[in-house]
């Protein structure tokens, strides 16, 4: 009876979208202000290299995040 009421497929993709959304945005967000934080302290103290490579690592945080928040506000526009 319940399984013609509900479509646990649809139910359950939507569980495992938003659990992978949730971690992978967060984790994004998370290597934006890692990448950035660490990119000024190693910039300061002169370590080039390292500043460089967290400062990429940032920027592809960040980068991610944004796409993130495209791709959701297109899903709801052309929805």
């Amino acid at each position: 009876m319940i399984a013609t009421i509900v479509d646990t497929d649809a139910l359950l993709q939507v569980i495992w979208v938003s659990l992978v959304a949730g971690v992978g945005l967060t984790a994004s967000y998370g290597l934006a202000i890692l990448g950035a934080t660490r990119a000024v302290e190693f910039g300061r103290d002169g370590r080039v290299m390292e500043a460089a490579v967290f400062a990429v690592i940032g920027v592809v945080g960040f980068g991610v995040v944004i796409a993130s928040i495209v791709f959701g506000i297109l899903t709801l526009i052309n929805d």
